[in-house]
């Protein structure tokens, strides 16, 4: 697809794709997309997070949608998993999450969530794709939302249920809130349950700008200085989080998703019997998991390919290892803060630090890169490289793996080898690295 990416749109605000035109554009394609499934008057909620760029999108978005038939509802400030409760709640048709994620403040973009609060099939995107006409330009004249919806309020309360009342009570936490769209839930939330919050980047600075999920240090430093339980840290819109135990050490995201099976099934609510990851998580999770005969399967990369694979498999948790964790009994989509709490009553209920529970997942060694590239041309139209690829994975035999993609949402090659021979692992890394400069 043209502008689609593995999780909606993503460009840099006033490039070729996110800017203005193309917003009112895209709201007019929704509302083609809307009318040929649906038939009948159309809500969309539209949901922003605190980048400069998003509520002059959010109204060029509105006066398509308007344009185009549909009824834009205006959210605010909040974070796409709230978007995703509230079109759910709110019994809309569509929602439009404006965000670029864990992407720099001077990018922008458009996620779309289903009225059942899910990521759109491809083949749904593709059709929107087909309707957007670029030739057209935002007329001049205001927004039209025709009125606000609260959703983050329900949004709240519903997360507020799912826990114990006061269950973290004695409980110190760092939240890094990156400047974004959690500021008025995550410390909010995690006080009302009794916890003592130490917040940081609550937005007095811009969005991911050397902080949260991508740039965890200062939150490890904070756990470290306040003798915190653990810290977390969100990524611009909040569907993700990443986690420092009490040390101040980051807790690899394929251990949080195994000590939330193994949770899980303590708790006897692992649906399935398995865990679905995708094909960057490390292989040790799925021989941690066998081990307590834990089911393990991999979908593709992205949250959508994810929650399929779960539905398919009977699964109710998934997740990316980037942080990125699927709730189904709760949500059908990843939130950071869900996953937060999720991982605290893990602390509570195993009586154990968070330390304690990520040792009882062991990762093989493994190193990663991503390399900038012009463009993105199939590894096997480079035979060098594909050769080199082929040498390589025969070195491995069957103790490793090697995985080899492009982004789908930046113009970069990611590269990713592991195996039990962390010597081994480190040799061909290099290897390959050099090899993926030089060629691509």
């Amino acid at each position: 697809m043209k502008y689609f990416g593995t999780d909606g749109i993503r460009g840099q605000y006033k490039g070729a794709v996110v800017n203005e035109d193309f917003a009112y554009s895209f709201g007019r394609a929704l509302s083609k997309y809307l009318n040929a499934s649906h038939g009948h008057a159309k809500k969309v909620l539209l949901g922003r997070d605190t980048r400069p760029s998003g509520e002059s999108l959010a109204s060029a978005l509105s006066i398509g949608l308007k344009d185009g038939g549909s009824q834009p509802f205006e959210a605010g400030i909040l974070p796409t998993p709230a978007l995703a409760f509230g079109v759910i709640d709110g019994a809309f048709d569509l929602g439009v999450m404006i965000t670029a994620s864990h992407n720099p403040s001077p990018d922008n973009g458009f996620k779309i969530f289903s009225g059942k609060g899910e990521k759109l099939p491809v083949e749904e995107e593709e059709f929107i794709e087909s309707k957007l006409d670029r030739s057209l330009h935002l007329p001049d004249k205001g927004g039209c939302f025709v009125e606000k919806s609260d959703a983050l309020a329900g949004y709240v309360e519903r997360l507020m249920g799912f826990f114990p009342e006061n269950f973290l009570s004695g409980r110190k936490i760092v939240a890094d809130l990156a400047n974004g769209a959690t500021i008025e839930t995550t410390a909010r939330v995690l006080s009302r349950f009794g916890a003592e919050v130490c917040a940081m980047h609550e937005g007095e600075g811009i969005i991911n700008d050397g902080v949260g999920s991508e740039h965890p240090e200062l939150m490890q430093e904070r756990v470290k200085e306040t003798k915190a339980d653990f810290g977390l840290a969100h990524d611009g819109d909040g569907d993700r989080v990443i986690f420092a135990d009490g040390d101040g050490n980051c807790v690899h995201g394929d251990q949080v998703l195994g000590l939330l099976a193994l949770d899980s099934r303590l708790g006897n609510t692992l649906e399935g019997n398995g865990l679905v990851a995708t094909e960057h998580s490390n292989s040790g999770l799925g021989a941690s998991l066998a081990k307590e005969g834990i089911d393990f399967f991999r979908s593709q990369v992205g949250d959508r390919n994810v929650s399929l694979l779960m539905k398919e498999k009977g699964c109710n948790l998934g997740g990316e290892s980037s942080g990125h964790v699927v709730s189904s009994d709760y949500l059908p989509t990843g939130d950071g803060l869900f996953t937060g709490l999720r991982v605290a009553h893990a602390i509570v209920r195993n009586q154990k630090s968070l330390r304690e529970l990520a040792q009882a997942i062991t990762l093989w060694p493994s190193k990663v890169g991503s390399f900038e590239v012009e463009e993105k041309v199939p590894v096997t139209e480079k035979p060098d490289l594909a050769k080199a690829l082929d040498e390589a994975r025969t070195r491995l035999e069957n103790k490793g793996r090697i995985l080899v993609r492009y982004s789908g949402t930046e113009p970069k090659i990611r590269l990713l080898v592991e195996g039990e021979d962390e010597q081994l692992v480190a040799e061909i890394f290099s290897l390959l690295s050099t090899s993926i400069e030089k060629i691509l």
